[in-house]
């Protein structure tokens, strides 16, 4: 059915997605040990680190919540077509 070859597809693509996001995480992971071997007694680097993983890592767990609620709707509804 080309519906279900569709949503295939779609859900290859959501599956693509996440393999690049989990390498983008991966090198801000590296980065992060980078820094952690020469931050020092750096005060200021110090808070500069500290600020942006506070604010993008609340964005980034908004959207991975959201992610994940809307995955459980549509696996819900997917799911209600089957009776």
């Amino acid at each position: 059915m080309r519906s279900v070859q569709n949503l295939l597809s779609e859900l290859a693509y959501v599956g693509r997605s996440i393999e690049y996001l989990e390498n983008v995480l991966s090198d801000v992971e590296a980065v992060a040990e980078r820094l952690g071997r020469r931050i020092g007694d750096d005060p200021l680097l110090e808070g500069m680190i500290e600020h942006e993983t506070n604010v993008w890592a609340a964005a980034m767990k908004h959207q991975c919540d959201a992610a994940t609620r809307t995955a459980e709707v549509w696996r819900e509804r997917i799911q209600g077509l089957e009776t």
